[in-house]
């Protein structure tokens, strides 16, 4: 099984001012240095990926002070032969500035009954200590502190099987929600194994990566079929482009299925993408254009993320093309080719365009 979860240090200045906070109000106040600490990094022009990773090795930092906090400050701490999951675009390392929580706990399937509670004990307070430094619960509750997202290794593994083999949404969504998980503290066996139990079973269901290809491709190409953007028709969005809706969510998740059929599990979409490529699977010429066109709409998305805050209004996923330039128009339209030309190679390879007929 790949294993690409190697994720570098933060900036020495950066992890020495996280590690001096002594409180959950100076963490947070660390924490909302985020967005200019991503403005530098843009007009010193690191690089899209080096800025995603720089994100998420930032908040895995903020995470990790806040659990040493709790042990020090509260006496709470995850007991031994348990780990702390991070999901989503967290377990992969390429967040942006939109971050909810997205987190799940395992545990040892002999762990003692007595240390449950404590194990209970720690999701439900760090969640709330996450929510308290300015991450926002996770709308779906895929959270640690919700008991459908915390269990032993044994309760995971049959909930992993019924979600790979009966393809209702929900088991779609948490199967895509688990698939890249990484373990952020405490034991990494049982997130070990729960790896390798994705890897296998889902060989052993032919109907699964068809089932899952489907969610993937359930948003509409970003072009009309008179080959113009598609835009928002309606309400307070109207006119703009949903950036998750118009790419970032098709390459996202196609790649992370196609890298688990090669048994390629963890990492981000790009290093996901570089794999898929050393392998064989795409063209030279079509993974470059799927992977600038990955880098463009993150790079959109983070830009567009800064503008919000600078407003004082939540970050979103919506673009404005009338706010474009000429040349940005013309980007844009050739990242949106580019998930035209994921979607395609994608479909084929899956048969969706046959099984649908």
């Amino acid at each position: 099984m790949q294993n690409s979860t190697d994720i570098n240090p933060i900036p020495y200045d950066l992890q020495q001012e996280i590690t001096a906070a002594c409180s959950i109000g100076q963490l947070r106040a660390v924490g909302l240095r985020l967005p200019e600490i991503v403005g530098l990094a843009i007009r010193a022009d690191s690089g899209t990926k080096n800025i995603a990773r720089l994100i998420s090795r930032f908040n895995d930092a903020i995470t990790m002070r806040l659990i040493a906090l709790l042990d020090d400050s509260e006496g709470i701490r995850l007991p031994e032969k348990a780990t702390f999951l991070v999901l989503g675009s967290e377990g992969r390392g390429e967040q942006t500035l939109r971050t909810d929580q997205d987190n799940a706990i395992v545990y040892s399937d002999d762990i003692h009954s007595d240390e449950l509670s404590r194990v209970e004990l720690f999701s439900v307070r760090l969640v709330d200590a996450l929510e308290e430094i300015g991450i926002p619960r996770c709308p779906g509750n895929i959270m640690a502190s919700t008991p459908q997202w915390r269990h032993n290794v044994n309760d995971w593994k049959q909930l992993l099987n019924r979600w790979i083999t009966v393809p209702t949404p929900d088991h779609i969504l948490n199967f895509g929600m688990l698939q890249d998980l990484r373990a952020l503290h405490g034991d990494k066996t049982p997130a070990m194994q729960l790896r390798d139990h994705i890897c296998t079973v889902v060989q052993c269901h032919v109907v699964f990566f068809p089932n899952m290809a489907q969610h993937v491709v359930r948003f509409p190409s970003p072009f009309t079929i008179f080959g113009s953007i598609r835009v928002e028709q309606s309400g307070m969005y109207k006119g703009m482009i949903d950036l998750k809706k118009a790419g970032i969510f098709a390459i996202t998740t196609g790649t992370s299925l196609l890298a688990l059929e090669y048994g390629i599990i963890g990492g981000d979409t790009w290093k996901k993408l570089e794999r898929l490529n050393k392998l064989g699977f795409f063209s030279s010429c079509d993974s470059k254009a799927i992977e600038k066109a990955f880098t463009f709409l993150v790079q959109l998305r983070l830009q567009q993320q800064l503008r919000d805050l600078s407003r004082d209004t939540p970050p979103t996923n919506y673009v404005d093309p009338r706010f474009m330039t000429d040349s940005e128009n013309e980007q844009f339209r050739q990242a949106l080719k580019g998930v035209n030309t994921f979607l395609w190679i994608f479909r084929d390879h899956y048969l969706l365009d046959y099984a649908s007929m």
